[in-house]
């Protein structure tokens, strides 16, 4: 069994989901979006996240990425080990895909902003 706070819409119910014969019961949500957001977190759960890369030459030292696509959650550690060991050359541009199926993910690490060279 475990224990969620819905962030679905500002309700913010407290739920209850567990998996019994292959099903997820979920318990503790005032609508429908409850229920989705309960069993997506047990059986698949994805999140959105940003990290920040290096940039070699720029005008600024560091530039922040985001995933193309929500990923699972246990691909957010290893994106996030490889974005630490990748160091971008000015200038870079919002919207260039800097990584492409990032920790083998499926999801591509997007530059949030521009830094120009020098």
């Amino acid at each position: 069994m475990k224990e969620f706070v819905c962030i679905r819409c500002p309700l913010g119910c407290a739920l209850t989901a567990e998996e019994k014969d292959g099903e997820v019961i979920v318990t503790g949500n005032s609508c429908p979006r409850g229920r989705e957001y309960a069993v997506a977190e047990m059986t698949d759960p994805v999140r959105t996240f940003s990290v920040s890369v290096r940039v070699k030459g720029g005008e600024r030292g560091a530039v922040a990425l985001r995933v193309s696509v929500p990923v699972n959650k246990k691909f957010i550690a290893p994106i996030a080990e490889q974005a630490r060991h990748t160091v971008l050359t000015a200038p870079v541009r919002a919207g260039d895909t800097v990584i492409k199926n990032a920790a083998s993910s499926g999801a591509d690490l997007i530059a949030v902003a521009s830094v120009a060279r020098e």
